[in-house]
């Protein structure tokens, strides 16, 4: 099974992600703008509630995340996958492999994005409240892929643009490749996790993916 990161990995979002809730720290906490985005992509990966609150710890920050998805939510409708990723993810399916999407934004957004792309699960976020647990990238959701689809994480292959995947899928025992981008450098994900590999494009999945499994 390939297991892809949603933002930054299968659609170019992130640099517009980072100047609106740079905007936002701003406006919010007097954070400058420049050293904001520097820090909205360096708590990257997690959902944008999770990272306002590592980088103003005691601050009410919920109201800032509220606008930022409110924002978001309009945004994404002007969003669609590019020919050639759905070419891809296409022709992995036609060969027989599964595709799902694991990704920290809403689950209603992730499912709005999807449903219409070739791909067999999306997964999205949901936040932990009084009788739910949540639902978040990492355990939660390579555990419902193995429930799903019957297959042990063993023979996943997890694609994601930040640290933060690296360490999401290191902690789940999840192979994982980390697709470089203008965000972060290979230095980067191997500061985060020693020894991660990283690819200069989606394309070179389907290779790794039978190198791996032929390994073990």
């Amino acid at each position: 099974m390939l297991v892809f990161d949603l933002d930054g990995t299968l659609v170019p979002t992130m640099e517009d992600y980072a100047d609106h809730a740079a905007q936002l720290m701003e406006e919010a906490f007097g954070t400058p703008f420049v050293q904001a985005r520097r820090s909205y992509f360096a708590t990257s990966g997690l959902p944008f509630e999770r990272q306002l609150r590592q980088l103003y710890p005691g601050q009410e920050t919920d109201s800032v995340a509220e606008r930022f998805e409110a924002w978001k939510d309009g945004y994404l409708s002007g969003i669609a996958i590019s020919p050639a990723v759905a070419n891809l993810l296409e022709g992995w399916r036609n060969e027989g492999l599964l595709v799902a999407i694991s990704s920290n934004n809403l689950e209603v957004y992730v499912e709005r994005l999807a449903q219409d792309w070739p791909v067999d699960c999306a997964f999205g976020y949901r936040a932990a409240c009084e009788g739910d647990p949540g639902f978040a990238k990492g355990e939660a959701h390579f555990a419902a892929l193995e429930k799903r689809f019957g297959i042990s994480r063993s023979a996943f292959l997890f694609t994601g643009d930040s640290p933060n995947d690296a360490q999401i899928a290191a902690a789940a025992g999840v192979r994982f490749r980390a697709l470089l981008t203008d965000a972060f450098c290979a230095d980067d994900f191997e500061k985060a996790v020693s020894g991660t590999r990283t690819i200069s494009s989606l394309a070179e999945i389907g290779g790794i993916f039978a190198t791996v499994m032929a390994n073990g």
